[in-house]
């Protein structure tokens, strides 16, 4: 499995996902703002997945309505920056994730 960070516009009054935590292939996820246009969210995730197309359908297990991908880059691991908060369920996944 390859690590993805993707983003895209979440146009719903609520941006939470359907279920908590998300699926099991989102090690976290994260709202970085608004888009200006509609007061859409704007999401990030983590995904462990395939290929992008798969780690396009984890997000939309849980955030059906995505729309207008951002980006889905791979990346090589799960370091990230202080700006982003994690919480403890995906502490214990990114844990899991990196001592497979």
């Amino acid at each position: 499995m390859k690590i993805f960070w993707i983003s895209w516009y979440q146009p719903t009054e609520d941006h939470r996902p359907l279920n908590f935590p998300p699926n099991e292939f989102i090690l976290g996820w994260w709202c970085t703002g608004q888009r200006c246009s509609d007061d859409a969210s704007t999401l990030c995730a983590m995904v462990i997945a395939e290929d992008e197309t798969y780690a396009k359908i984890a997000v939309r297990q849980d955030w059906p309505e995505a729309e207008d991908w951002r980006f889905c880059d791979e990346t090589k691991n799960t370091n990230l920056s202080d700006r982003f908060e994690i919480n403890d369920w995906m502490k214990i996944r990114i844990e899991k994730f990196n001592n497979i």
